[in-house]
């Protein structure tokens, strides 16, 4: 895990919003190389918990998939990591399957006229291990989820 502290401050938690049109989500499948999409979840919610000093301490994102069908209810992959610092990794549920999974982590505060915090996060996990719509082969495939977000002053 990569995290680069700021000299942006943090002064609570109604201090900061997730820039949820700078947040974007995507889940691939395969090696890297042959990554093919799998999907981009329409829209991110949640929260990420920075320490004082600006560096990521964890996230609780909610990120839910393309319906099976038009009209039904959106399936929803959750991901949440409460200490990255000394654990480094981070849980995927979805439905009732989950998965703990290294996940790689860049927080950087971007100072100027408008700071914010760029956050750019990684993991990958077996398509066995959840389950994920959208992957139908008879053997495991890796799916990669990534997420690109910034945090701006409310």
């Amino acid at each position: 895990m990569e995290t680069s502290s700021s000299h942006i401050e943090h002064t609570g938690p109604g201090a900061w919003r997730i820039a949820m049109d700078a947040t974007e989500a995507t889940l691939s499948v395969g090696a890297s190389g042959r990554r093919r999409p799998l999907s981009d979840p329409p829209g991110v919610s949640g929260a990420f918990y920075l320490r004082p000093s600006g560096a990521l301490a964890g996230f609780a994102l909610r990120l839910p998939l393309r319906p099976p069908a038009p009209g039904a209810e959106a399936p929803v992959l959750l991901w949440e990591s409460a200490d990255l610092e000394s654990e480094g990794r981070a849980w995927l549920r979805f439905g009732r399957q989950e998965v703990c999974r290294a996940v790689s982590v860049l927080c950087a505060g971007v100072p100027g006229a408008h700071p914010y915090v760029k956050i750019v996060m990684e993991t990958a996990f077996s398509s066995w291990s959840l389950r994920l719509p959208g992957v139908r082969w008879p053997r495991p495939r890796m799916v990669t989820l990534r997420l690109f977000s910034e945090i701006r002053p409310a």
